[in-house]
């Protein structure tokens, strides 16, 4: 891995551990304010309401975490897969807190220029979280 490859893995899980501590001011000297979002099938979206969603995430989870399992550095991305845990003990969504711990997988592709995020492509199991915390 040459150099530049080496500090976009830097970078990126700098970017995972900010969001992990919900350090925002830490996130925001990390991301471009030019930032494009697309999580999923949703719109794409700017840095404002990225954040804005990031914030909502973590209430409903507070001590969410990324667990990164792999990770593949090309150039100017950064590639994880990773497993989202965290307990609900916060409003999410539509769903008021059940106590239960929740362990989803995720993928993220995320292009950094200049040590700034500048593209942030998410997939999210939403369907095997929504199920977890509403299983009897």
């Amino acid at each position: 891995m040459d150099e530049s490859e080496s500090d976009i893995a830097l970078v990126g899980r700098r970017l995972y551990a900010a969001l992990d501590a919900q350090d925002w001011s830490r996130l925001d000297r990390l991301i471009s304010p030019g930032l494009v979002v697309q999580v999923g099938s949703g719109s794409a979206m700017g840095s404002t309401e990225w954040r804005r969603n990031q914030e909502a995430f973590y209430r409903g989870f507070p001590d969410g975490r990324h667990i990164i399992e792999d990770t593949v550095v090309d150039h100017d991305r950064f590639v994880t897969r990773c497993r989202f845990t965290g307990t609900h003990t916060g409003f999410f969504v539509d769903l008021a807190p059940t106590g239960k711990t929740v362990s989803v997988g995720v993928i993220h592709i995320d292009r950094f220029d200049q040590g700034l995020l500048v593209e942030h492509y998410g997939q999210l199991d939403m369907h095997g979280l929504r199920q977890q915390l509403t299983a009897v």
